[in-house]
Order: structure tokens, then C-alpha cells, then sequence
């Protein structure tokens, strides 16, 4: 259970008094650290209170756990930064897709303190301003992580969001204070500005140990021009701090692991059609492109993991994915962050027994899909944050010939902030039937996207001949949506069945309408979908007035309220 925020005059008390005693000469007590190996670790260790302190004053102590930044090498100041935000979407709405050498720099908006350590905070590009992010490893001593930032410009409100996650922000001018108590991500927006917003990423810090009997292969950093590649099963490709520049796609055989040390900063370059052979040679959009940088097919216990930062922004649009495992069984991915697919991000095919766990992507361009499960079973997508130019957390059905039962998934916790499309939910490619898939808890942030009316936060939108059982959306928020915070619907063209969606404890803080419509000309039916104690205006309703739900191409009765 996530434990609220002190209140704010207690926490804006506390940094001010340790702001005031640094500017005196005074220092926190603290004592020397022992020699330690790992480079992320803090400079202090944990200050020892007064047993006799009382627990009114111990509020007022900033926490000096020890804590572990994530950092990166190779990562500057921008000198151009209007140029690095404003190159990659216009403002006739027209879309920027080329490769670009830098993807990442340090954030122009924000520095950060956490336990009173120095974290660094970076930025990306989005279609919608930079959005800066900061990581950070825990124990469970470190809790709970006193927060300080500080911004280079002016708000009048601060939020953390999501809000169900009940962390405040207390502002003293530029100087954001706030207390966390759990791993997660919280994502700092002033004054619903998402052109300059920060997420900070809390995780349970790992030590890396190779599964008994698996041969660790470390892969220094440097730029690699020949491929990079597993010889036997029961390898580990263990990825050193600092840059490299990959070149060719990492393919996993049977019982491999690739690990990214904390500070892995992997730059994808652009494959040559000698040194590796093209899958689309030219695509629809007339571009070349190869299979996902890291990719495996047919294979089985598979496994990405560690804190790498992944940027594939030199890519040519189109040119290759970041992970993708197609026909795979027991695959896990956790804790990497990736930047500027040019195509899907993260995509799993005909897979049974996936897990993604605590994984950070952005994304600009067109058809940067965050994560999607196509034509597979038995998945759990879970912590995730994602901001990218296409939908993010997706089921779908792609492959008319499989034969898995496209069933047993769920994404929960996840939070998405949809720039040019769909925040959660089965969206479009729809061959197959699809059962038993639950999106629990999380948010939508902001989904600003207008272009076309099939938009929406939580959606399932529909365009071939699945039906669609056992659907739940359940205990999530949606703070800002332009189009649909719900919307079910299925276009022209379509000839699937939706029945059996529940829509539970959704908070929609927008007063945008929700959508049901059927639009189909070939048979589509929505024949049940049920909504229970969703709140909006700050009220639990089961109503359609109180819902402001428009209901269109679809018998009304078929549409229910309450338990």
C-alpha cells in the first residue's frame, strides 16, 4: 500500500531547514562510506536519529538513506535546445520521422536531490515538448525518499502523478518538495504543462547473478561494428557501463540472457544490408528495415534485464524495433529504458509466458508503439511507464493462422501519456478471437491527440472479425483526455463481436464524453458492456447522464450500470 505524502508545510519545513543548514556551512551528519565497487552508490550513508527524538520532530528529518542514481555516460548539455525539442514535429501538424544524432541530453528543466544526493535528470524528445526523467535504486531502508527539486521555470501547481498514487508536491518558488514511500514511477507536471514534465523512476536495486551453470560473456563498451552474438545456449551477453554503438541485432538462442549494467548507454547505428539481411526491403512507406535489435524466434527462457538506456534515434524511420520475440515461451524483460523506436518498441508475436516488468520507453515518430501483445498468451505487462508518437499498452491479433488461444493477459500498473494516439487497450488488428484481458490500475495522463475521432485513453477499437470476451478496465485514472477517456467502437469494415466489457472504478477527471458506437456495415455486434462505480465531477455514477456517455449504432439495453 502506498502511504500518503506528509502534509506539505511538514516537508517543505524539513528541505528548508537542510537547504538552510548547507547555506550556514553546516553538513548533515553523516559517516564514511565503505570502499564499494559499485559506482552508483551514494557518497553518505544513513543518518542515526536521537532514540529519544519525538515523532513529531522525525517527520521533520530529511531521510539520508542511502540511495543509487542511475547514470549515463555520453550524455550532454544542449546547446540548441528549441532546435533538439521543435525539429521533430511541426506546427502545421506535419511529423518529423528522420534519425537525428543526439536523442538524450541533460535536462534543461530540472535538477533533483533524493535523500539529499545529487541525481542526475535527463530529457527526450516527445511530439510534445522534452520530457525529462531521473532513476534511482532502492532498499527498503532508503524509504521514505525525500525529494527535492528544482525547476528552471515558473508554476503555479504542481501535481504527481498519477493522483490514486496520493504523493504531493510542496512548492517554494522554483523548489518542488515531496515525499515518496514505493517503488514506482511519478511523473512531476506543473500546471498541466506536459511540454516540460519529469518522472522519476523508483526501483528495488538488484544484484546481478547468472543463472547455475550460464557462462557470463562481458561485452565492453565501444562502438561495435561486427555482430555481437550468443554461440551456445546457457550464455549471458553482460553489457558494461558506459556507450556503445551497436550495430547489429542481438539474436537470443535457447536459455540466454542479455543484462545491462547500471549506466549501459546503447546506441543503435544503422545496419548495412551486407552485414545483415533486411526483413522489409522496402516497407509500405518505402523504407528498409531489419528485425528488432534485440530479437528472438522460436526460442525459449529468455531474458533482458539491468538499467540500460537504449536510443535508437539514429535509425532511419522504419528501420528496426528495439525487442521483439516472435513464437518465443518464458520470456521476461525488465528494468531498461528505451528512446526513440523508429518502430514498434517492444512487441511480442505467437508468445506464450511473456513478463515486462518496470520498464521506461519514449518515442517521437510514427508507429513508435510502446508494448504490444500480438496473437499471444499468458502475459503479465506490470510498473511500466511509456510516452510515445503511436498507442501504447496494446493487445492485438495480427497472424490469422495461429493457433494459441489469445488469452490470460493482463497490464497493471502501467501509466501512459498517449501523444499522438491510444493510451490502453485491444486496438485495430483484430483477426482472432480474445479472452480473459484486464488493464488494472495505473493511468492515463494526457492523451492530447485530436486527428481523428477513434481516440481515446482506455479503448477497444475494432476493424476485423474477433469477438471479444471477458474485458475488464479496472481501478484506473484518466486525468486529461481530448478525445474519448472511454471509447468502444468498431469501424465500417468490421465484422467482430465485443461482449462482456467491464469498465470498474474508473476515475476520469476530464469532462470529455465517453463513446460507445457501432459503425460496422458487416455484421459487428457490441452487444454487452458494463459500467460500475466509475467516478467523475469527484462522484461515483451509474448512470449514462452521470457517465456523459454517448451511445451510437448500439441498442441502448446492451449498455448496463452498477453491479
Amino acid at each position: 500500500m502506498r502511504r500518503t505524502a506528509l502534509g506539505l508545510l511538514s516537508v517543505l519545513f524539513a528541505a528548508c531547514t537542510l537547504l538552510c543548514a548547507c547555506q550556514n556551512g553546516g553538513q548533515p551528519s553523516t559517516t564514511t562510506p565503505e570502499s564499494t565497487d559499485d559506482p552508483g552508490a551514494a557518497t553518505e550513508q544513513p543518518t542515526e536519529t536521537d532514540e529519544q527524538t519525538t515523532e513529531g520532530e522525525t517527520e521533520m528529518i530529511i531521510n539520508q538513506a542511502l540511495i543509487y542514481p542511475i547514470s549515463y555516460d555520453g550524455i550532454e548539455k544542449c546547446n540548441t535546445l528549441s532546435r533538439f525539442i521543435k525539429e521533430v514535429d511541426y506546427d502545421d501538424g506535419s511529423h518529423n520521422n528522420e534519425a537525428h544524432d543526439v536523442g538524450v541530453i541533460l535536462s534543461p528543466y530540472f535538477t533533483a536531490k533524493i535523500n539529499g544526493q545529487e541525481v542526475p535528470c535527463y530529457s527526450v524528445r516527445t511530439s510534445r515538448g522534452a520530457h525529462s526523467f531521473l532513476q534511482i535504486d532502492v532498499t527498503d531502508e532508503s524509504f521514505p525518499l525525500s525529494v527535492q527539486i528544482e525547476t528552471k521555470f515558473d508554476a503555479e501547481n504542481y501535481k504527481i502523478m498519477p493522483l490514486s498514487y496520493g504523493v504531493t508536491a510542496a512548492a517554494n518558488g522554483r523548489s518542488i518538495y515531496a515525499e515518496i514511500d514505493a517503488c514506482g514511477n511519478y511523473t512531476l507536471v506543473g500546471d498541466d504543462d506536459i511540454t516540460r514534465a519529469l518522472t522519476v523512476f523508483v526501483r528495488a536495486k538488484q544484484e546481478y547473478n547468472a543463472p547455475e551453470g550460464y557462462e557470463v560473456i562481458k561485452v565492453a563498451p565501444g562502438k561495435h561494428d561486427d555482430v555481437i552474438a550468443f554461440t551456445k545456449e546457457k550464455q549471458v551477453l553482460y553489457f558494461e557501463a558506459g556507450v556503445h554503438e551497436l550495430r547489429y541485432a542481438v539474436n537470443f538462442k535457447n536459455n540466454t540472457e542479455v543484462y545491462f549494467e547500471p549506466g549501459a548507454h546503447v546506441i543503435a547505428t544503422m545496419p548495412t544490408i551486407a552485414g545483415e539481411t533486411p526483413t522489409k526491403n522496402p516497407d509500405w512507406a518505402g523504407m528498409i528495415g531489419w528485425r528488432a535489435l534485440f530479437q528472438g524466434q522460436y526460442v525459449k527462457n529468455v531474458r533482458i534485464s539491468g538499467r540500460g538506456f537504449i536510443d535508437l534515434t539514429r535509425l532511419d524511420w522504419h528501420a528496426r524495433s528495439v525487442v521483439q520475440f516472435d513464437q518465443c515461451e518464458n520470456v521476461t524483460v525488465e528494468g531498461i529504458t528505451m528512446n526513440n523506436s523508429p518502430e514498434w518498441t517492444m512487441f511480442f508475436t505467437q508468445s506464450k509466458n511473456i513478463t515486462v516488468n518496470e520498464v521506461m520507453l519514449f518515442g517521437y515518430r510514427q508507429n513508435s508503439d510502446g508494448i504490444a501483445v500480438v496473437d499471444s498468451a499468458n502475459a503479465v505487462i506490470k510498473n511500466c511507464f511509456a510516452r510515445a508518437g503511436d498507442d501504447l499498452f496494446e493487445v492485438k491479433s495480427m497472424y490469422g493462422a495461429c493457433q494459441i488461444k489469445i488469452e490470460n493477459i493482463v497490464f497493471e500498473n502501467n501509466n501512459a501519456w498517449p501523444d499522438k494516439c491510444r493510451g490502453m487497450g485491444i486496438i485495430y488488428e483484430s483477426q482472432r478471437d480474445m479472452t480473459d484481458i484486464h488493464f488494472i490500475g495505473g493511468s492515463v495522463a494526457f492523451a492530447p491527440a485530436d486527428w481523428m475521432d477513434d481516440l481515446g485513453a482506455l479503448i477497444i477499437f475494432l476493424n476485423d472479425r474477433a469477438t471479444l470476451t471477458d474485458i475488464s478496465f479496472e481501478g484506473i485514472e484518466v486525468y486529461s483526455s481530448v478525445k474519448y477517456p472511454i471509447n468502444v467502437s468498431m469501424n465500417e469494415n468490421a465484422s467482430a463481436k465485443i461482449k462482456d466489457v467491464t469498465f470498474k472504478n474508473i476515475t476520469v477527471y476530464c469532462d470529455t464524453e465517453l463513446k460507445i458506437e457501432n459503425r460496422s456495415q458487416n455484421g459487428g455486434k457490441i452487444e454487452s458492456v458494463r459500467f460500475i462505480d466509475c467516478v467523475r465531477g469527484g462522484e461515483v455514477v451509474n448512470d449514462k447522464a452521470g457517465l456523459n456517455l454517448r451511445i451510437e449504432g448500439v441498442d441502448e439495453s446492451v449498455v448496463s450500470y452498477g453491479e
